[in-house]
């Protein structure tokens, strides 16, 4: 099976016919075109692909990205990527304006997202869209030029810019500027480039944006709650191991927000990065456990050094320290697309800092180098402490990766 994924990138012109803005499109593989089943499935495995393999960045530089959203994204059911500024949320055709969507909408808005109305073709039950939208996209191979240069006028009331989309031929591209059309988009202009990454992470688009806020200062935990009840996968797996029998409560717990209460932010941090590695190869279920004995072993000494409060940053440097081996690529090019410190990479890529020196020390211990860690800053007796206590808390934690 191949470990590449996909994004098709189609350009957006200005009345210039200079790029503008960028339409990132859903790809299943090399080829340009895709059917789409499932809408939300599509948005969730692009924005995975965007963020997670690509780069958003790689993909559009400090160019706006138009990217489909379908109902459920919306709503909220889903999360859209904190990146306001530079995302349009383009509304699909098949979305209804009821008021849950229309809420949504303005709540989006005011949050500094602009919103794009994709193929209107002049259906009356899709007008509530037109005064709060900021674009409006006319498929012109759809409409023709004929009907659109008749029907233009009706737009003119709304504050939107128009945006003619499948423009085919000179022709139309001329003719589409004459009717005062804003953008342009279309096989004249430019076909839709695939522009393929390495699949990192399985997992959707929240995790990554959770483990960017587990390691900010002051972290919000309410925050944090919504990120988790975002993601599924992620959910499921903290409630099974919060109704596991190390917990033993008599009632069953079914909420997401008491989950977190249980196990504090402390646990919480090592179990987001036990499942972020654990999507980095499921088969690799011995590396898994070593990278999560080095981890468990890296948080102990963090302890043991008075620097408790540093620990999951610690847990996570031993974790990644097999990052090479759990996705088959070298370790700077692995590091170079995860959303972690400069203090982590450099333990992790030159043994820097304090964290370098204890990561060393636990990978020599590891390694079966124990006369070499005499000299490390803790001592080889607690070390072994530290391992027989962490092998089958590792064990433990690779079940619950999976």
């Amino acid at each position: 099976m191949s470990d590449l994924v996909y994004v098709g990138r189609q350009s957006i012109y200005d009345r210039d016919f200079n790029v503008a803005a960028y339409e990132l499109l859903y790809r299943s593989g090399n080829k340009n075109f895709v059917d789409v089943a499932d809408h939300g499935l599509a948005t969730a495995e692009l924005l995975s692909n965007v963020f997670t393999s690509i780069g958003f960045e790689d993909l559009v530089g400090d160019k706006p990205a138009f990217i489909n959203m379908p109902r459920e994204f919306l709503v909220g059911s889903y999360p859209i990527p904190e990146i306001n500024a530079n995302i349009v949320v383009e509304i699909l055709e098949h979305v209804e304006p009821d008021a849950e969507v229309i809420e949504a909408l303005l709540i989006l808005k005011k949050r500094g997202y602009t919103l794009a109305l994709d193929d209107y073709v002049f259906a009356p039950e899709h007008e509530p869209f037109l005064k709060i939208v900021d674009i409006i996209k006319l498929d012109v191979a759809d409409i023709g030029i004929e009907q659109l240069s008749k029907k233009m006028a009706q737009l003119k009331q709304y504050e939107a810019r128009l945006l003619a989309e499948k423009v085919e031929t000179q022709s139309e591209a001329e003719q589409c500027l004459a009717m005062g059309f804003d953008l342009f988009q279309g096989y004249y202009f430019s076909y839709p480039k695939i522009v393929s990454g390495r699949k990192i992470s399985g997992n959707q688009i929240a995790i990554v944006e959770l483990a960017n806020k587990l390691h900010q200062p002051n972290v919000d935990v309410g925050q944090l709650t919504e990120l988790i009840s975002h993601d599924v996968a992620l959910s499921y797996k903290l409630l099974r191991y919060v109704n596991s029998a190390m917990y033993g409560f008599e009632r069953e717990i079914t909420s997401i927000d008491e989950t977190v209460f249980i196990l504090g932010l402390d646990t919480l941090v090592r179990l987001v990065h036990v499942v972020m590695a654990g999507s980095f190869s499921e088969d690799s279920t011995h590396v898994l456990e070593s990278a999560l004995v080095r981890a468990l072993m890296c948080e102990a000494a963090a302890v043991e050094l008075d620097k408790k409060t540093e620990k999951g940053t610690f847990f996570m440097v031993g974790l990644f320290s097999c990052l090479d081996a759990l996705l088959g690529i070298p370790l700077t090019e692995a590091l170079a697309e995860l959303p972690i410190g400069d203090d982590v990479k450099g333990a992790l890529l030159d043994g820097s800092g304090e964290m370098g020196g204890v990561l060393n020390m636990v990978v020599d211990y590891c390694n079966g180098g124990v006369d070499d860690t005499s000299l490390g800053p803790v001592d080889s007796k607690r070390l072994m402490g530290f391992y027989l206590d962490v092998v089958p808390m590792a064990r433990q934690y690779v079940e619950f990766s999976h």
